[in-house]
């Protein structure tokens, strides 16, 4: 898997060498495994970011301090802080996953700002992909919803979208490295925990390369999603007008498009 991270991040992540980049990192095993690598290819500056969401007692600490042990091990530094996540979740009227997830981006970009971080770099994967196309699906959503979880956005990047979970865990397992296992990820009262536990490996029996024909159907789409924008941009230029900060729309011209 390393030779294959090396040559990925060659071919589609060039930008990333010489760069000061940051790893979200839980201590569960996609992340330790995506900082374990970035280390060993010495491309980048890498630190790790680490959040404890105070959401299950003594583990969230006990996750903190093995990643403050992990940097120490990979000589990486480490950052880290605490939420009240129930509380921001209460407050905002947000799930907990959806408070965390606020919470944890928006530190991301406080972090990036502050110390000049490149890019945060997440361990989404190839299962995470089509869980999340799944619930997307099920949820009743447009294209782009169906385009999966994108590989860069913005100062987000996601270098392990081309790996499946079963190809990370046996890369930690090759090379003796330790994780944390988060007990609730075995829970299914989550939508993506049933899907991830229930759903797909039903997908797999059907059809092994479950994962490989969702990646080309996730391209296609979002070539899909490309001709639909470029296509919006040509109309716009001929339909919005803006003049003395007035912008102007025909509807005449919109009402004799197609959809």
């Amino acid at each position: 898997m390393l030779q294959k991270f090396k040559k990925h991040i060659a071919v589609n992540f060039p930008f990333l060498e010489g760069k000061k980049i940051l790893i979200a990192i839980s201590g569960g095993l996609d992340s330790v495994v995506l900082s374990h690598l970035l280390s060993s290819i010495n491309i980048s500056e890498v630190s790790l970011a680490h959040c404890n969401f105070q959401l299950r007692g003594d583990e969230s600490d006990l996750d903190e301090q093995f990643v403050i042990n992990l940097g120490e091990k990979l000589n990486l530094k480490v950052f880290k802080t605490t939420f009240n996540t129930k509380e921001y979740s209460e407050e905002n009227k947000l799930s907990t996953q959806l408070a965390a997830r606020e919470l944890r981006y928006n530190w991301f970009q406080e972090l990036a700002k502050k110390h000049h971080f490149y890019y945060t770099l997440t361990a989404h994967h190839a299962d995470d992909n089509l869980e999340t196309f799944l619930i997307n699906l099920t949820r009743g959503t447009g294209l782009e919803g169906l385009t999966g979880i994108p590989a860069i956005n913005k100062n987000i990047a996601r270098p392990l979208l081309v790996f499946s979970r079963e190809e990370i865990k046996q890369f930690a397992l090759e090379n003796k490295i330790d994780w944390r296992e988060d007990a609730s990820n075995a829970e299914t009262k989550y939508v993506r925990n049933k899907i991830r536990h229930e759903v797909i490996p039903k997908l797999k029996e059907l059809n092994s390369n479950i994962l490989s024909s969702f990646e080309k159907t996730s391209n296609f789409l979002l070539e899909s999603q490309q001709i639909i924008d470029d296509r919006i941009e040509d109309i716009k230029g001929k339909i919005v007008s803006i003049e003395n900060n007035i912008t102007q729309i025909d509807i005449e011209k919109i009402q004799q498009l197609s959809n």
